[in-house]
């Protein structure tokens, strides 16, 4: 079973030595407290001193060989510097908590080597340029936050998006205003990650996402905008985790999420308004853990679920309208919330 913990929070290796250096800013834009040597292979903020009171950054262009740049809780640059675009072997990019950062340079697609953008709890960020596309060689990108404040003003994606054809993750957690993902998602057949927790303002998702046929994670937990999945999900063969608790306004689920033979995990808890589950959900042979808490629209189990011969865990706790039918007595000890009074 993929775990968030596993794929999406882990750090990615980009197979380089790192040399750590430690910089300071000051008046004039200039590096001070390292050596300008071509070779620097990486630069981080982590023990710069008065890192919160900076407010320009310096130009990079002495450091042609940079590989890891490393400006979180840089908290008052607006912008980056356009030397940044010139780093042509630069593979990590990472501006956490850069909360004042509005947006990236139009040319940040000629990085061409670039394998990991982060950009989580870069809160005022309120667009990307198209240029984000060019990225061709871009494995993760984390916009919003799922710990922190997330990003505030990002409302939609370049349309270039679906260009990022090595994409394996993406993390779009507290992106609180953004309407949709780009209709072409399903291009991105590398992608492997979806994490788009607490994405209030998204109504639906693109038909397109049946086609990320190495897709394993997808999370919506808390995508209150949401009323309904596309039937096209089914076809998402490889996906394990299917993560959509607290998804107050969905009612029901196609039929064909019953085609996700490799589903291990579905969880449904405190979707509120759900009133059925697919009749045929027992076609999800692979099915471990279902959790269905505080579903308290739910009004019965379909008897199909006897099929599941995998299962370990059901958890019906507060299902408060929810009867059972005697065929699932089997699952009595694994599962939570169990009453006898429900069983018919």
């Amino acid at each position: 079973m993929a775990t968030t913990k596993d794929t999406a929070d882990a750090t990615m290796d980009v197979g380089f030595e790192v040399v750590e250096e430690d910089w300071t800013i000051v008046e004039g834009g200039e590096l001070r407290g390292m050596k300008h040597d071509k070779g620097v292979l990486s630069l981080s903020s982590e023990n710069t001193r008065d890192v919160h009171r900076w407010r320009k950054m310096p130009s990079l262009e002495e450091y042609e060989s940079l590989k890891k740049l490393d400006l979180h809780k840089s908290r008052y640059i607006k912008n980056l510097h356009e030397s940044v675009c010139r780093l042509s072997n630069l593979e990590v990019l990472s501006l956490v908590r850069c909360e004042k950062l509005i947006t990236l340079p139009a040319q940040i697609g000629n990085l061409s080597n670039l394998q990991e953008l982060n950009l989580t709890d870069a809160s005022e960020l309120s667009s990307l340029p198209e240029s984000l596309g060019n990225l061709s060689n871009l494995r993760k990108i984390s916009i919003g936050g799922h710990q922190g404040s997330g990003n505030k003003v990002l409302k939609r994606l370049p349309s270039t998006f679906g260009n990022l054809k090595s994409l394996e993750i993406l993390c779009l957690d507290k992106c609180k205003e953004l309407e949709s993902l780009p209709p072409d998602i399903g291009n991105l057949k590398n992608l492997k990650v979806v994490l788009m927790r607490e994405c209030k303002a998204v109504k639906e998702l693109p038909k397109s996402i049946g086609a990320l046929s190495n897709l394993v994670e997808l999370s919506i937990s808390k995508c209150i905008g949401l009323s309904n999945i596309p039937p096209e999900l089914g076809d998402c063969g490889n996906l394990e985790d299917l993560i959509m608790n607290k998804c107050k306004n969905i009612t029901t689920l196609p039929d064909n999420i019953c085609n996700l033979r490799s589903l291990c995990m579905l969880d449904l808890r405190a979707c509120k308004k759900l009133i059925i589950l697919p009749s045929q959900i027992g076609r999800l042979t692979n099915l471990k853990f279902l959790d269905l808490r505080t579903c308290k629209r739910l009004e019965t189990l379909p008897k199909s679920l006897g099929e599941l011969t995998k299962l370990e865990f059901l958890d019906i706790s507060a299902c408060v309208d929810l009867t059972v039918p005697r065929s699932l007595e089997k699952f009595k000890d694994m599962t939570e919330g169990w009453d006898e009074n429900r069983v018919q």
